[in-house]
């Protein structure tokens, strides 16, 4: 299913055209300019796609940010194979991960939900499901948490227990297996109508949930390399699939370093929704949540109403990375 522009996007597409237009004297008015997304990028050379599903290579335009898959862009073609990228629509959201020097790389655009890929082996941790749900909620996207190979899994208490706190937290949990059809279902229509990346450690089974859920993974490659002209080692760039029932997702190998960085004492309590809510219910307005007397936080810790271990994971986090 080719996506459909919002009513949204498209008044932000023609604001952002006459913008960009008005930034560069060469740009050839009588061309028109054409909505894409962006499916992948390498080097100075960037895979869109056309509403009609029409691969194009492109170029950036000089002085644009940087464009990363994901991205909503004007391009105007300059014949049947190429284009140039005229224009950046602005992003819903950035994903971002260290590069050289540690600075912040930008990574993929437009992602509405990150789906947090756990397994019954290796063990869950929760202090790395935190972590990236504190990243996630200050990328203002869905979590989805998975946890993965439950076929090895024998009637587990703690397991179900872990599930069920971050479903009382308002977080969609779904329990996966390749081997059972209906919970890939599941995991089919909680990915449909989203744009989402999967993240998690190595050996939970990403890479196997992605090629159950895109059976024809290997011809899109196959087209976006005919596109691109450089050959097979593009599958080592984040690439935007469709999946077949609706929705897209994003495969990235970089997506391991996807966590927390520069980041606030505010982001991290952003991060906690629980937390979040009460925070600014404590007597003192700089309340650190330790000793303080007067703390809401707490108290809703001794009350049970925020689980202890979320809390430590929380102080563990402000320690850690602000």
């Amino acid at each position: 299913m080719a996506r459909r522009l919002t009513h949204k996007q498209q008044r932000r597409i023609k604001q952002n055209q006459q913008q960009q237009l008005e930034q560069y004297d060469d740009v050839n008015t009588e061309t028109p300019n054409l909505p894409a997304r962006v499916i992948t990028n390498f080097g100075k050379t960037i895979i869109a796609e056309l509403e009609n599903r029409e691969l194009i290579r492109c170029s950036p335009r000089q002085n644009l940010q940087q464009i990363v898959c994901g991205d909503n862009v004007l391009i105007q073609k300059l014949d049947n194979k190429d284009a140039v990228v005229t224009a950046v629509l602005e992003r819903e959201s950035l994903l971002k991960k260290p590069g050289f020097g540690g600075k912040l790389k930008p990574m993929a655009a437009n992602i509405d939900q990150v789906v947090i890929v756990m397994s019954v082996s290796p063990p869950p941790n929760t202090y790395l499901i935190d972590r990236y749900l504190v990243a996630t909620e200050n990328l203002s996207a869905s979590g989805l948490i998975i946890l993965n190979k439950t076929d090895l899994a024998d009637e587990n208490t703690d397991l179900k227990a872990l599930l069920n706190e971050y479903r009382e937290l308002g977080y969609n949990v779904l329990p996966t297996s390749i081997k059972d059809k209906n919970s890939i279902k599941a995991l089919d229509l909680a990915l449909n109508e989203r744009t989402s990346i999967m993240v998690g450690l190595s050996g939970v089974g990403k890479s196997s949930l992605i090629n159950t859920l895109l059976p024809e993974q290997n011809i899109r490659v196959g087209e976006v390399s005919a596109a691109s002209g450089e050959g097979t080692h593009t599958t080592t760039s984040s690439i935007l699939y469709h999946l077949p029932n609706g929705g897209e997702i994003i495969d990235s190998p970089g997506v391991r370093d996807f966590g927390l960085w520069n980041n606030s004492a505010e982001d991290v309590l952003y991060g906690f929704k629980e937390i979040r809510d009460l925070a600014g219910q404590c007597k003192f307005s700089d309340c650190k949540h330790d000793v303080e007397p007067g703390c809401v936080i707490n108290k809703a810790v001794d009350d049970g109403l925020i689980k202890q271990q979320r809390f430590q994971n929380y102080k563990k986090i402000i320690h850690e990375y602000t």
